[in-house]
């Protein structure tokens, strides 16, 4: 998204709510506009949800053909993104950014947590293969769809030759059509979430805006545990390096993607930082330009509190099988869409249809998106180099000199011939 557009979309917000709380009538009377903008983002979610998944896990299956570099760097890469995501949900959960003013009911989802039913887990497990995937599609059990979608998608990377190549190239025209579908429904997104904020500041009053600023103290403060807790205990106790002197070094690249809100811009500095630390060439080159679509460590955080947020908005009250199957939704879907223009969204908009929650709520998510993605992009960031001390140490290729060494240069010593690890 540009910082016009979000700027634009923030400005509908602010507009919306100021009509809608000076003419409430009005604003409640304009509520069918909203309503369109949010049938156009749903419109293209199913088709932009499986064909981005099957490309993805196509990618999954050649991931693993590479070997063990690449198997190792997966599995860390899920580890991680789980834990992230479990910090967003209990963070969520202990201070409730959503709760308070409820827009709309959750409409009976996959969950049926609307409602306060009992979820029966056997049964919601045997359903999640579709016995007919069009049936799936038609009435939206996106569970199924994911599934079907992510087997498919692994099935066709083990046809050989063109056959499975034609395959891929047509679901990836699929997902940059649907891509395309999504960029133009946002331009209009002002107008809609213009039309939304006027009915909800109409119906609600000012106290219904309340939550958006409770969701980005929230975010805040989530990311800055993954940067001050959780990084330091994992670089300490498991990879015996000092984060912070990591950190320190690529300062100057945290500041440009927290400004930009783009990791792609210094990837190549991220490659250069992490072989002069002691990361071999080959494991840099390939673990960084993966994490930028694998290990958004900050965008992971961020859908979790996200997820919950809209779900307490809906007042829809999930157990804790409910949110846990929510983390494995997120899990599966923030791989399949990462690296593609407003991933985040979208993997938002995904698991906000299957689990039935109000899209209302993540239009009005989309107005404060720029304050959020850059903190989240820039701890996507230090994710990176981390990630690729783990694999490099997993595989004992991780050359504890260089780090030392880097270590003195940036005190203005000379490096030391030492080779004690660094911890």
């Amino acid at each position: 998204m540009s910082k016009k557009l979000a700027l634009y979309i923030f400005a509908g917000l602010i507009l919306g709510a100021i009509v809608g709380l000076i003419f409430p009538s009005f604003g409640v009377a304009i509520q069918p506009i909203g309503k369109i903008f949010l049938n156009l983002i749903e419109m293209v979610v199913i088709p932009l949800v499986f064909s981005t998944l099957v490309v993805g896990a196509s990618g999954i299956a050649d991931l693993k053909r590479m070997g063990r570099i690449g198997l190792k760097t997966i599995i860390w890469f899920e580890v991680i993104t789980t834990i992230i995501l479990v910090i967003g949900l209990l963070l969520a959960n202990l201070f409730h950014p959503g709760t308070g003013v409820q827009l709309q009911h959750a409409h009976v989802g996959d969950y049926s947590a609307a409602k306060g039913q009992k979820i029966d887990i056997v049964s919601m497990l045997v359903n999640i293969p579709p016995s007919n995937v069009f049936q799936a599609l038609s009435s939206d059990s996106m569970l199924s769809i994911v599934f079907f979608a992510t087997m498919l998608g692994l099935a066709v990377a083990t046809v050989a030759g063109d056959a499975g190549k034609s395959v891929i190239r047509f679901f990836e025209g699929i997902s940059q059509a649907t891509f395309t579908l999504i960029r133009w429904v946002m331009h209009t997104a002002p107008i809609g979430v213009f039309a939304l904020s006027a009915y909800a500041a109409g119906k609600y009053g000012v106290q219904v805006f309340l939550p958006l600023a409770k969701v980005i103290g929230v975010t805040y403060l989530g990311l800055a545990i993954v940067i001050f807790v959780l990084f330091p205990l994992v670089c300490r106790f498991i990879l015996h390096v000092p984060f912070f002197k990591v950190f320190w070094g690529i300062m100057d690249l945290f500041l440009i993607a927290f400004s930009t809100t783009s990791s792609e811009a210094v990837m190549p500095q991220l490659i250069s930082f992490a072989e002069e630390i002691g990361v071999p060439k080959a494991i840099s080159s390939f673990v960084i330009p993966l994490g930028l679509s694998w290990n958004d460590d900050g965008t992971s955080l961020y859908l979790s509190v996200a997820a919950m947020f809209v779900a307490q908005m809906g007042g829809l009250h999930l157990s804790i099988g409910q949110e846990v199957t929510m983390i494995l939704m997120l899990i599966l879907t923030s791989k399949g869409m990462a690296g593609v223009p407003m991933a985040g969204f979208v993997v938002l908009l995904t698991t906000a249809t299957a689990v039935g929650l109000p899209l209302q709520g993540v239009a009005l998510l989309a107005a404060i998106d720029r304050v959020l993605d850059m903190a989240r992009t820039a701890v996507n960031v230090i994710g990176h180099p981390v990630a690729a001390i783990a694999v490099a140490k997993w595989e004992k290729e991780f050359d504890e000199r260089k780090l030392r060494a880097y270590f003195e240069r940036r005190r203005g010593a000379e490096p030391s011939a030492s080779g004690t690890s660094v911890s």
